[in-house]
C-alpha cells in the first residue's frame, strides 16, 4: 500500500510541475511582451515598479517567471536596480495570490478547467489565444495535481511511522526550515512546494507548528530560481539574484523566532489548515514588502558595491558580455548580445562625435582615430555575429527567434554605419587636411548642423532599442523624411555657392557632398534599425 501511495504522490509532484511549467510557458507567450514592456517603464518609480511585479506576477502564475525576465531584462540595463528590487518584492507578493486560490479546494473543478483549456488550445487560431488555452490547461493540470496529492496524503496520514516523522519537525522548526529551502531548490517553484504543504495538512499529515517554517524554507528556496537565471551574466543579473535571496533570508531569520506567535495570529483569522499556510505566505510576503521597500535604495548601494561592472579597460574589439558556455540559456544570452550591441553603439557614437569635429579641422588626427575604431567595431561585430548564429542553433521560439534575427540586422546596421564614416573622413577629410584646404564658413555650418541631426536621430534609434519604445522607433522612421528633406536643400545650397563662383567652395565640393550623402545613407541605416526595434517587438 505505501508503494502505492509514494508513487501516486511521485506521479502527482510530476503533474503538478508539468502543470506550473506549462501555465508560466502559456501566459508567457500570451502575455509576456506586455509584461515586459510594464517591467521597463521607468516612469513609476519603485511603487510603479512594485506594482508591476505584482501584477505581472498574477498575470503570469509564477513569481519564478517574472524574477526570470526580471533578470534577462536586466542585460541590457534599463531598469535601475533599486526598481528592480521593487519589482520583486511585488512579484513575491502576488505570487500569494495563487495559493489563497488553491487553499480553497478549488481542485473538484479539475476536470472542467482541463477541458476548457484543451478546446481553446485545439480550436483557437490566433497565437495569443492558443497559449493562452496552453495557460488554462496548465492551471488544470496544477488542480489535478491537487487533487491526488489530497488523496495520496489521506492515504499517507494513516501510516502511523509517517505520522510520527512528520511530527518532528514540529519540535525542529530548523530542520523544517531547511527542508523546505532543499524542496524549494529542487523543484525550482515556491508555488509548487506551497501545493504540496497545502495537500498535506489539509489531510493532517503535518500539523501548523511544523508547517509554517517549511513555508518560509520554500520562500527562500525559490529565490534560486533567480540565481538559476542569473548564471553566467553580468553583474546586473547576479544584483538582482543575490538582492532576492538577501531579501527572502533575512525576513525567514527575523520572521522565524515569533512563528508561534505568528501561529496565534493566523489560526484567529482562520482555522481552516489549508488556509493557514496560505495566510503564512501571504503575511510572510507582505511583511516582506514592508520592511524592505523603504530600504531598497540602501540595498541597492550595497549590491552594487558588491558587484561591480566590468572594468571598462577590456579591449574593445572584444566581448566583454558574451558567454558562450551559457548558450543554451536563450534569455541570457540575447541578454549578453543586447549589452555588447549598445558597446557597439557607443563606439560608432563616438566615430560620429568625431566626424562632427574633423569637419571643423584637425581631420588628419580624427580620421586615424576614427579608422582605429572601425578596426574595433569590425570585431566586435564578428564576434557578436557568431555568438548569435549558435544561438540560432538552440531550441528557440518564435519571440526569441525573431529577436535574434533583429540583433543581427542592427549589429550589421552598426557595422556599416562605421564603415561609412571611416571610408568618407580618410577619403576627404585627411586628403583636404594634407592640401591645407578648408570649408567654407557656410559650407562647415551647413555639414555640422547636417550631422548633428543625424547624429541626434541615431542616439534616439539607439535609445529605442534600449527601451524598446515602439513610440521612439516609429518617430526615427517618421523624421528620416526630414533628414532626406534637409540633404536635398543643403545640396542645392552648395550648388548655389558653386555658380555664385566661390573659390573654397570649388576645391571642397567632392567632399562636401559626398559627406552629405554618406550621412544621409546614415540616417537610412538609423531607420533601419527602428524597424527591427518594431519588428522584435511583433
Amino acid at each position: 500500500m505505501i508503494d502505492t501511495l509514494f508513487l501516486q504522490v511521485l506521479g502527482a509532484v510530476c503533474i503538478l510541475l508539468y502543470g506550473v511549467r506549462l501555465t508560466g510557458q502559456g501566459l508567457e507567450l500570451a502575455i509576456g511582451s506586455r509584461i515586459k514592456n510594464s517591467l521597463s517603464d521607468t516612469t513609476g518609480g519603485r511603487i510603479g515598479s512594485f506594482a508591476a511585479g505584482a501584477l505581472g506576477t498574477v498575470l503570469l502564475q509564477s513569481s519564478g517567471a517574472v524574477v526570470t525576465l526580471l533578470v534577462s531584462f536586466s542585460e541590457i540595463s534599463t531598469l535601475p536596480l533599486v526598481q528592480s528590487l521593487g519589482v520583486i518584492l511585488g512579484a513575491d507578493l502576488g505570487s500569494t495570490l495563487t495559493i489563497q486560490l488553491l487553499s480553497f479546494r478549488i481542485y473538484h473543478y479539475a476536470l472542467p478547467v482541463l477541458s476548457v483549456g484543451i478546446v481553446i488550445f485545439l480550436a483557437a487560431r490566433k497565437a495569443q489565444f492558443k497559449a493562452a488555452g496552453q495557460g488554462l490547461l496548465g492551471f488544470g493540470f496544477i488542480l489535478l495535481a491537487l487533487r491526488f496529492l489530497s488523496e495520496a496524503a489521506a492515504g499517507l496520514a494513516r501510516i502511523e511511522s509517517l505520522r510520527f516523522l512528520m511530527a518532528d519537525f514540529s519540535d525542529a522548526p530548523l530542520l523544517a526550515f531547511a527542508v523546505g529551502i532543499a524542496f524549494s531548490v529542487v523543484l525550482q517553484s515556491g508555488t509548487a512546494v506551497m501545493i504540496l504543504l497545502i495537500a498535506f495538512v489539509q489531510q493532517g499529515m503535518l500539523n501548523l507548528s511544523a508547517v509554517l517554517p517549511l513555508v518560509l524554507g520554500a520562500n527562500v528556496g525559490a529565490a534560486s530560481i533567480a540565481f538559476v537565471a542569473a548564471s553566467g551574466l553580468a553583474s546586473g543579473g547576479k544584483r538582482i539574484a543575490w538582492g532576492h535571496m538577501l531579501m527572502k533570508t533575512t525576513g525567514a531569520l527575523l520572521f522565524l523566532p515569533v512563528f508561534s506567535l505568528a501561529k496565534i495570529i493566523l489560526v484567529s483569522v482562520s482555522a481552516d489548515p489549508s488556509r493557514v499556510v496560505a495566510n503564512a505566505h501571504t503575511l510572510f510576503n507582505m511583511l516582506l514588502a514592508l520592511v524592505f521597500f523603504p530600504l531598497a535604495p540602501i540595498l541597492s548601494r550595497w549590491l552594487i558595491t558588491w558587484f561591480p561592472d566590468k572594468s571598462d579597460t577590456a579591449p574593445r574589439g572584444k566581448p566583454v558580455f558574451l558567454d558562450a558556455e551559457h548558450l543554451p540559456v536563450t534569455g541570457a544570452a540575447l541578454g549578453q548580445s543586447a549589452r555588447e550591441i549598445l558597446r557597439l553603439a557607443d563606439m560608432v557614437q563616438e566615430m560620429l562625435d568625431m566626424a562632427v569635429r574633423a569637419i571643423h579641422g584637425k581631420g588628419e588626427e580624427y580620421s586615424e582615430k576614427i579608422r582605429i575604431i572601425d578596426a574595433d567595431v569590425d570585431l566586435l561585430t564578428r564576434e557578436i555575429k557568431k555568438f548569435l548564429s549558435q544561438l540560432g542553433e538552440g531550441v528557440l521560439d518564435s519571440d526569441q527567434t525573431r529577436q535574434s534575427v533583429a540583433y543581427i540586422s542592427i549589429v550589421s546596421d552598426l557595422e556599416n554605419i562605421a564603415d561609412t564614416v571611416d571610408k568618407t573622413l580618410g577619403d576627404h577629410v585627411s586628403r583636404m587636411t594634407r592640401n591645407n584646404q578648408r570649408f567654407s564658413p557656410e559650407g562647415e555650418q551647413e555639414l555640422d548642423d547636417f550631422l548633428r541631426s543625424v547624429g541626434s536621430l541615431f542616439r534616439e534609434a539607439i535609445s529605442a532599442f534600449v527601451t524598446r519604445d515602439r513610440k521612439a522607433a516609429q518617430n526615427v522612421i517618421d523624421q528620416k523624411r526630414i533628414i532626406s528633406i534637409k540633404e536635398r536643400d543643403l545640396r542645392l545650397a552648395h550648388i548655389f555657392r558653386l555658380q555664385k563662383g566661390t573659390h573654397i567652395s570649388l576645391e571642397t565640393s567632392a567632399a562636401h557632398l559626398d559627406i552629405i550623402a554618406s550621412w544621409k545613407a546614415i540616417a537610412s541605416l538609423a531607420k533601419s534599425i527602428a524597424y527591427n526595434v518594431l519588428q522584435m517587438e511583433g
